[in-house]
């Protein structure tokens, strides 16, 4: 299985205005309810600049799901877009690899999360269950927890917790990544790191205007993306707009062209 990825391009247009091409830049987290998330997927699936669909609480609502309903993942990939289950896998290795396997075998699944706290023996189970059938994704720390939680919890500044994690990924075997925007640029500066691919969520949009409650490492597109991510991870600024397609082009609009700080 190969997946076509598309990287950032830039160029100078003069004065501090540059051009980012967003094309298959956005991963569009469908974190709402089934229905919702279908309808959403069915109607942003077209736009250039949608890379993918991540999902997490749908999943649980498909497990419970009611004879003669639409089946999530059936539904999903009729758009011939990669699918992201996002469980942020985080037990011992047996445990993660009971849990991925009915995803591997399926066909329909492209990227899996394990939690990179998990240690590299977890990951590397993974990675191997995995078989080049699915692509494991290693989350780093979460956006929801601010710098002092972090600190609080691993001893050390975010940005020295995400590089040790980002490490045992690489020699795990995983080649993508899970971190905020916020650090995305020490990242770029290891050597041994430059091997990832680097998804960045905690995004909201300049246009959007409003405060993530429940994210605390945070950044906008243009920000997240000349910081290095390969791909955006975008949620409520899709799933609670009234138009979601509207959203998804203003977002590539101010991608396409921003100012540089």
């Amino acid at each position: 299985m190969c997946l076509t990825f598309y990287y950032l391009k830039s160029k100078s247009l003069g004065e501090g205005v540059s051009i980012m091409d967003p094309t298959g830049k956005i991963w569009a987290a469908l974190d709402t309810e089934k229905t919702r998330a279908l309808e959403i997927a069915k109607n942003i699936a077209r736009h250039p600049a949608i890379f993918g669909f991540k999902v997490n609480r749908s999943v649980d609502q498909e497990v419970f799901r009611r004879d003669g309903e639409v089946m999530l993942f059936d539904e999903l990939a009729q758009h011939g877009l990669p699918i992201w289950i996002d469980h942020k896998l985080h037990d011992v290795d047996r445990t993660v690899v009971g849990r991925l396997m009915p995803y591997i075998k399926s066909g329909q699944i492209q990227f899996a999360t394990v939690m990179a706290k998990g240690e590299i023996d977890m990951m590397s189970e993974a990675v191997e269950a995995a078989d080049g059938k699915m692509y494991i994704i290693a989350v780093t720390e979460l956006t929801s927890l601010s710098e002092e939680q972090i600190h609080l919890g691993s001893g050390q500044p975010s940005k020295a917790s995400v590089i040790s994690l980002a490490r045992n990924a690489v020699l795990s075997g995983i080649r993508h990544l899970v971190c905020s925007s916020q650090e995305l640029k020490v990242l770029s500066t290891r050597r041994e790191l430059r091997c990832l691919q680097k998804f960045t969520p905690g995004i909201t949009p300049d246009w959007k205007l409003e405060n993530q409650i429940d994210q605390k490492r945070v950044g906008s597109p243009a920000f997240a993306l000349s910081g290095g991510a390969d791909k955006l991870v975008i949620g409520g600024a899709f799933v609670n707009d009234d138009n979601p397609l509207e959203a998804v082009q203003k977002t590539a609009d101010e991608i396409e062209t921003f100012e540089l700080k």
